[in-house]
């Protein structure tokens, strides 16, 4: 079971133009082989004239599924270059397709291929790859005189935080990696002098800026 992975934060679209055929790409984050099957309807559905629908999909978890299609361009110059980009940049959970309306020039086998990575490398730009690691989601009860105190150091020693909730105490919630977890008890107590509470609540995927 993974602990970690890349994916997408949002949707990215992107436009390359080559000798008069434009390659629209669009880049999605997808939780599951179905839902990336969906995505490749949408954008049918959305481009009904475009002459090919060319994509790939990864979806990550218990078990690697992918595809790609050339959806009609020569065998191995759409979809497989596109599932390169995704595979190279180690992105799962994600679906790409580049809809391509022609210009009336042939672009050959090799221009096809760079025009399709350009385009899908784009929208994958666009779509903001972001890092998802498993932490052990913890919330923080702090007294306002200890709260600013132990979040700046929780900062910097590179724990995730949710915003902070002001109530009677301040609320919030922390996360560690399962290796991190005693460290983070550990400040946790001598930030505070054992002011603050500390309760377990789950395990849980979190966007993070890079791995820890």
């Amino acid at each position: 079971m993974r602990d970690s992975y890349r994916t997408l934060k949002q949707e990215g679209r992107s436009s390359y133009v080559d000798r008069k055929s434009e390659f629209i790409g669009i880049a999605r984050p997808v939780a599951s082989a179905d839902e990336a099957e969906r995505f490749v309807a949408e954008m049918r559905s959305e481009f009904p004239d475009a002459r090919h629908h060319v994509y790939a999909w990864i979806s990550g978890g218990k078990e690697i599924q992918q595809k790609y299609s050339d959806d009609g361009e020569p065998r191995g110059t759409g979809g497989m270059p596109v599932l390169d980009v995704l595979s190279h940049q180690n992105i799962e959970d994600a679906a790409v397709v580049v809809v391509r309306y022609f210009g009336g020039v042939l672009l050959g086998t090799g221009g096809l291929v760079r025009a399709y990575s350009s385009a899908a490398s784009q929208a994958i730009e666009a779509a903001i790859p972001q890092y998802m690691q498993k932490l052990q989601i913890y919330r923080l009860t702090a007294p306002y005189g200890a709260a600013d105190k132990l979040r700046y150091q929780l900062q910097e020693a590179g724990f995730w935080q949710s915003e902070a909730v002001f109530a009677l105490d301040v609320e919030w919630e922390a996360g560690a990696a399962p290796n991190r977890s005693s460290e983070l008890s550990d400040l946790v107590q001598d930030a505070t002098s054992g002011s603050a509470l500390m309760e377990y609540l789950r395990s849980d995927f979190i966007p993070v800026a890079k791995l820890v």
